[in-house]
């Protein structure tokens, strides 16, 4: 994500020949997160996460993460929702070159960041075979909020290959298939996130308003309403999906919530005609780290993951 930032790195973008350790770094106004991967097998080294105290700066727990990687590890740093806004509008009928340039006049009546002050990147939404012209997901941020950020790591000589959104992470973790899943997920105090993907691309995604305490309450107070209407949207969903954008159905609902309860609201949804549902499978990601620490960690795991798919698209397209 994102193209150059005050002249100094490429967002997006990790180097051709692939690194040994990848790392990810997700910031978070009340923490930092720290998943370190070995390449090869993308076996996790180490987790940690650091909460800040009352004298602490960003700067410097970031620091203290990546100090202690090991050299030449290329990080990922992934965004918390409320450090970026997305937007989805047709695509612009100019030259790829000129995107970049382009787009902040295009989005500022829809984001809160000033023109002066944007950074942002795009992801070409699939072409679908309805009537509806090329779409394209954008994610806009503060650059000044970055800048300082990406300048005490560079005097640290260490390698900030990519920064990231959340909601572009989580198709990481589905195999890539021809079939569609839908992935349903929620991370503590925000929207439910609603995701179509199909052959590792996000072909269609939607937040769900009203659903953002889903993970505090019993499943006795789920079902009076707040269930019902999960499923009500999942189908809107589905039928959008396959009646505008005229898609094969989706072969699989998969839900990732950090709470007690998700196994009984998969079966609530299986009991109401949803044959296939599950949750996303996270073991196989980090089959050493315990379950708690999966929850933890599984979005940060997502963002190194990134940089690994990202050096093999790029050797691929060299060679």
């Amino acid at each position: 994500m994102f193209e150059k930032l005050a002249g100094m790195i490429k967002f997006g973008q990790s180097s051709s020949k692939a690194a040994a350790h990848v790392a990810a770094v997700h910031l978070h106004n009340d923490y930092l997160k720290l998943v370190l991967l070995q390449s090869a097998g993308l076996k996790v080294l180490k987790v940690e996460t650091l909460l800040p105290g009352n004298n602490d700066d960003l700067q410097t727990m970031l620091l203290q993460l990546c100090n202690e990687l090991p050299s030449g590890t290329e990080l990922c740093l992934v965004l918390s929702s409320d450090r970026y806004q997305l937007v989805q509008l047709d695509k612009p009928a100019v030259k790829s070159e000129e995107m970049l340039q382009a787009l902040p006049w295009l989005v500022r009546e829809l984001t809160t960041v000033p023109v002066e002050d944007m950074l942002l990147d795009y992801l070409d939404l699939p072409e679908h075979t309805s009537t509806q012209g090329a779409r394209i997901n954008v994610v806009v941020t503060s650059k000044s909020s970055l800048l300082e950020l990406c300048r005490t790591l560079q005097r640290k000589n260490i390698q900030l290959a990519n920064i990231q959104p959340e909601e572009w992470l989580p198709r990481n973790l589905i195999p890539v298939q021809n079939s569609a899943v839908m992935l349903l997920v929620h991370q503590p105090g925000q929207e439910l996130s609603l995701q179509i993907i199909k052959q590792g691309m996000l072909y269609f995604s939607r937040k769900l308003r009203g659903f953002n305490r889903i993970d505090q309450y019993e499943m006795t107070e789920l079902r009076q309403g707040m269930l019902d209407n999960l499923l009500l949207e999942v189908q809107r969903s589905l039928d959008y999906f396959e009646g505008q954008l005229r898609q094969a159905p989706v072969k699989e609902i998969l839900f990732q919530i950090a709470s007690p309860q998700l196994p009984e609201i998969v079966r609530y949804f299986a009991d109401n005609g949803f044959s296939q549902v599950g949750m996303l499978e996270l073991a196989r990601w980090m089959p050493k780290l315990s379950a708690a620490e999966q929850q933890d960690y599984w979005l940060t795991m997502a963002g190194a993951i990134e940089l690994i798919q990202a050096g093999e698209q790029a050797n691929e397209a060299q060679g």
